[in-house]
């Protein structure tokens, strides 16, 4: 049995709690539009939380395979065994995606909106990080141009920047991930023709 790696569980419960707070988002906006506006069709019911809340645990779901996927085509050597694996994994989560919008849509239970809106939550989530991260490790950089007195500061601060450099790899690679599959699907038919040429190459 394959075992997590930290940086997965570390992002998954990221992701999870900023998908949690985006949700809560959602449920908010449909209150505040339902309040206002009473008499239209924005209702806010035990639909709009049951979509949410389904519609987050997918999101979740979907970022937690995909990282999966990221850290086992990490030590495959093989290009082409590792491309089937993303390609795979791309396709088993879009039919898990679609299965959900279609049930949010048919099922009278669910708030279709409230239910869809939480499936791009992630990907902001995945964003907002990176541009955190981008922040935090230009500001000891800046920093260390300051003067000597800053010795022990920079030592401190760079031992962090290493812990946050590689909680930031796994978004990173799982954002890359996703950018591959999507053109793998696109561009199958050229890649078996690049890996015939590499082999010829070598």
């Amino acid at each position: 049995m394959m075992k997590l790696q930290k940086a997965v569980k570390q992002e998954t419960v990221s992701v999870a709690v900023g998908t949690g707070i985006g949700c809560i988002g959602v449920m908010a906006l449909f209150l505040i539009l339902h309040l206002i506006f009473p008499e239209s069709t924005v209702k806010f019911d035990y639909r709009v939380v049951l979509g949410a809340l389904c519609g987050g645990a997918v999101a979740v779901a979907n970022f937690f395979l995909m990282a999966l996927t990221v850290q086992s085509v990490v030590n495959v050597e093989n290009k082409d065994d590792a491309l089937r694996m993303m390609r795979v994994s791309y396709r088993n989560r879009m039919l898990m995606r679609g299965l959900w919008v279609i049930i949010a849509i048919v099922a009278p239970c669910f708030n279709y909106a409230a239910g869809i809106i939480p499936l791009f939550i992630p990907g902001f989530v995945i964003k907002i990080r990176g541009i955190r991260m981008g922040i935090t490790q230009k500001k000891p950089a800046a920093g260390n141009t300051s003067g000597t007195g800053h010795a022990d500061a920079s030592t401190e601060t760079g031992s962090k920047t290493e812990s946050e450099t590689d909680s930031q790899a796994l978004p990173e690679e799982a954002e890359a991930s996703e950018k591959t599959e999507t053109s793998v699907e696109t561009d199958s038919q050229a890649l078996p023709e690049e890996a015939d040429t590499s082999e010829k190459t070598e």
